[in-house]
């Protein structure tokens, strides 16, 4: 038989009650009220910092800014319909290519030789681009030349 006996013992800090005896019994805790829980809540309430509202601030403004950039953007594109035909392209294509990637990752070897041969492709390229200064450079300037291709701008 079971037996539920209230003791005022602590675990962790907090008031429980024992469910059964012996080594196997277990600890339940304590429902609080309601006043208890609303009084904890209330004193955590207070500990909102300056720094977290002004994060908020800048982060808020940065998204006007990058929403008013888009807009702009779109109001200067006179080729809408291939915007929005290639946007949507672009998400099929991405969703097509996880469900390739999840398809190949289920097969039992190939997933994993799939894996080593990315890590020794990134390890090749840290090697080769981004160890010695020169090499940097001229990985700059390859990414520099291709952003020119590609927007007809110059990239600082």
């Amino acid at each position: 038989m079971v037996a539920v006996s209230a003791s005022g013992s602590q675990v962790l800090g907090q008031q429980s009650r024992k469910l059964g005896t012996g080594v196997g019994a277990l600890r339940l805790p304590v429902k609080r009220s309601r006043s208890v829980l609303a009084r904890s809540f209330k004193t955590r309430e207070g500990g909102i910092t300056e720094k977290g509202i002004d994060g908020s601030d800048e982060m808020t403004q940065k998204y006007q800014e990058i929403a008013s950039d888009l807009k702009e953007k779109w109001e200067e594109t006179e080729e809408k319909p291939a915007v929005v035909a290639i946007t949507v392209s672009a998400f099929i294509a991405i969703w097509a290519a996880s469900g390739v990637v999840d398809a190949v990752d289920k097969l039992p070897i190939i997933g994993g030789l799939l894996e080593f041969v990315g890590l020794l492709v990134t390890g090749w390229f840290a090697y080769r681009y981004l160890i010695f200064g020169p090499d940097r450079e001229e990985l700059k300037s390859n990414i520099e030349s291709f952003l020119k291709k590609v927007t007809g701008k110059s990239q600082v």
